[in-house]
This record gives C-alpha cells, structure tokens and sequence, in this order.
C-alpha cells in the first residue's frame, strides 16, 4: 500500500487537478490511500475538512474510481503542519498544488510548497491546475 498525503486549499480547481494526478498513477484504485488534509489557519464557523468543497470534490471523484481515502485536519501553520501530518500518518509522499505568485509574492507571503519541499525528506509532487503553466 502506498500513502499520499494531499495537501488541500480551498481551491476546487487545484483540489480536481490533484485528484487527477493521483488518479493516473499506476494502481491508484488498488494500492494507494490518500490521506486528504487541510490546515485551518483561521475556522470560525468550525467547519470539518470533510465539509470543504475542494475535499468534498476530490472525495466524490476517488469514490467514482475506487481510490481508498481517509481525512486529515489539523490547525497552525500550513507547511510544518503538513509535514507534521506527513510523519504522522506514515504518509510514502506528499502531492501539493502550488499557486503562481511572483517572486516578490513568493518573499512577502510566503510559499506553502516551496516550505514543504525543503522540510521533508519526503517525495513531494507539485501540480498546476489546468491552464496554469
């Protein structure tokens, strides 16, 4: 069995376009589980990772193709959040999907995967949503 943590923003496009991905590996339907986390920064209405669009959508299209999922939700800081989830859930790789930001963006905000990349020894793949070089 292989693991992928999934990181997951708000985005739904971003969310399908992960999804895709994993759905096209080798035996996604019969030896992947992907973990679908979420990291609340800010969650006043106290709203679970399942009740988020992007992991709704990405839970619905692993459901059509039989790929096996579990949720994971945790609160903090989204980059050593996820790596924490990571080493948690014995997670085999990390899948994230990165946004186009300049790099004065990129210095001022922050980059949730470029954070992620350097503080994992994991295997970490990066997707665009469609449209997005």
């Amino acid at each position: 069995m292989y693991r992928i943590l999934v990181g997951l923003d708000t985005d739904v496009e971003r969310a399908t376009t992960q999804a895709s991905t994993i759905e096209s590996m080798p035996g996604a339907a019969d030896e992947i589980t992907a973990i679908l986390a979420h990291v609340f920064q800010e969650n006043p209405e106290g709203r679970s990772v399942q009740q988020l669009d992007g992991v709704r959508h990405v839970a619905a299209s692993f459901d059509e193709r039989g790929v096996d999922y579990e949720y994971y939700e945790a609160s903090g800081e989204p980059a050593p959040e996820l790596i924490a989830a990571a080493d948690e859930t014995d997670a085999d790789m990390i899948c994230l999907s990165g946004r186009k930001r300049t790099p004065t963006g990129k210095v001022i905000f922050g980059s949730v995967t470029q954070s992620v990349i350097l503080g994992t020894d994991r295997p970490v793949v990066t997707v665009s949503p469609e449209g997005e070089p």
